[in-house]
């Protein structure tokens, strides 16, 4: 009897707690549904919708926030698609894009009248701090979604806000809100069992700055402030990772750099030995795991690095020599097409890493939209033993050229002999 009657004043006193977080989701879903949007990607010849996502009114009445990759369609085909908004209440009109961080997936964009109440941004909250997503999930209109604020990823470059909320396709740009109906992040994406990501609000503020500057006009050239958001973003993430002191590892006979900064990670991909294999190999792949949109099938910003080595005390030389070199290949981790990049122009030559031989192939291809944008594919196998071989390859998609041969000029310094 004593446990019952605990078990029903616990209950009461819990149903205030309940009541308050519900009624926080009515008034802020009240407050703010008429300062969300609905963002559409429409094909001009069908006028029917190619990409729906969300959008929040922002600095002006007229201004709308979203993310980059809702609108990246228009901005890489203008001549095939428009820009427009949908409310709550069926209201539709057209958008014109005025400016977009592509590296935070952010994109501001104008109506041709005032269309609501902005939102005010503020800073994120304490770890644990109760948020609210809103957005138009699946194209079935408006809704909330409440969650908890995980805080930064540490551990990744994008320094996005982790959430425990789960964000579905339609909601990606729509607002993120603290208790007190402020934004705080921009919806960005889902891993699923829910936990999703948000842009930091402090990213758009950088836009509207920007915007306020230029009172509020148009960028003139997408491609270019791409182009050069790309290329600050790629030099100050290799020049942080140079300054940064790399751990090692040993494969085979070699000490080499593992993880170059908290934010790449190192795998074994070694293959499982079987009993009747004449060799043994030991393969490490490393990844800063990060890619930035810019359109369907098209990525940058990734950097892969892997070593492998091979060794055999059975297999005669030539045999070992055709396994050997049946390793020494890379595939380089991007689907751009003749479209988006020159061919590849390769350069060979014969290095000494510390006092071992190695035939070194640099490859590098431009993009055509994306000035000083380049793909770098570097391979290394090292040479002169008949029973042993080591690989390394290194790979950059979107990256300065001269910086990334800085970068591997370092981990090349850094390899140590121990044979």
């Amino acid at each position: 009897m004593f446990h019952l009657l605990t078990r029903i004043l616990l209950l009461f006193l819990l149903l205030p707690i309940v009541a308050v977080a519900e009624n926080n989701s009515v008034n802020i879903y009240s407050d703010v549904e008429n300062s969300v949007y609905q963002i559409r990607v429409l094909n001009k010849q069908t006028r029917k919708k190619s990409v729906i996502g969300s959008g929040f009114i922002v600095g002006r009445p007229d201004i709308l926030a979203t993310n980059y990759h809702v609108v990246s369609s228009y901005v890489n085909e203008p001549e095939t698609y428009d820009l427009e908004y949908f409310s709550t209440s069926g209201e539709t009109g057209s958008l014109e894009l005025l400016d977009l961080d592509v590296v935070h997936d952010l994109a501001a964009v104008k109506a041709q009248k005032n269309l609501g109440k902005p939102l005010r941004i503020t800073r994120i909250p304490n770890k644990g701090a109760n948020l609210y997503s809103l957005g138009n999930p699946m194209d079935l209109g408006f809704s909330i979604v409440e969650g908890t604020n995980n805080g930064l990823m540490k551990y990744s470059e994008d320094k996005n806000i982790l959430f425990s909320g789960s964000l579905n396709p339609g909601m990606s740009g729509g607002p993120t809100l603290n208790e007190s109906g402020e934004v705080v992040g921009i919806n960005v994406a889902t891993s699923g069992n829910e936990i999703s990501f948000l842009v930091p609000a402090e990213h758009l503020s950088t836009i509207l700055g920007r915007l306020k500057l230029r009172n509020f006009q148009a960028e003139e050239n997408f491609f270019r402030l791409i182009s050069d958001q790309l290329l600050e973003d790629n030099k100050s993430f290799l020049t942080r990772l140079m300054a940064e002191k790399w751990s090692h590892e040993k494969i085979g006979k070699f000490d080499v750099p593992s993880e170059l900064s908290r934010s790449v990670r190192c795998w074994d991909a070694s293959r499982t030995a079987e009993k009747e294999d004449l060799f043994r190999s030991f393969f490490t792949r490393c990844s800063n795991e990060r890619s930035i949109y810019l359109d369907s099938g098209l990525e940058l910003g990734t950097l892969d690095y892997e070593y492998q080595w091979i060794e055999s005390q059975e297999l005669h030389p030539l045999r070992f020599y055709k396994r050997y070199e049946s390793l020494n290949s890379s595939v380089l981790n991007s689907n751009a097409d003749k479209e988006d990049v020159t061919n590849f122009a390769c350069n060979t030559r014969f290095v000494s890493v510390d006092k071992q031989k190695f035939k070194a192939t640099i490859c590098r291809r431009d993009y055509i939209n994306y000035t000083g944008l380049s793909d770098v594919l570097i391979t290394m196998a090292m040479v002169g033993h008949k029973s042993k071989g080591f690989i390394f390859n290194l790979d950059m998609v979107g990256t300065d050229f001269n910086i990334a041969l800085q970068l591997f000029e370092k981990m090349l310094g850094e390899f140590k002999w121990k044979g």
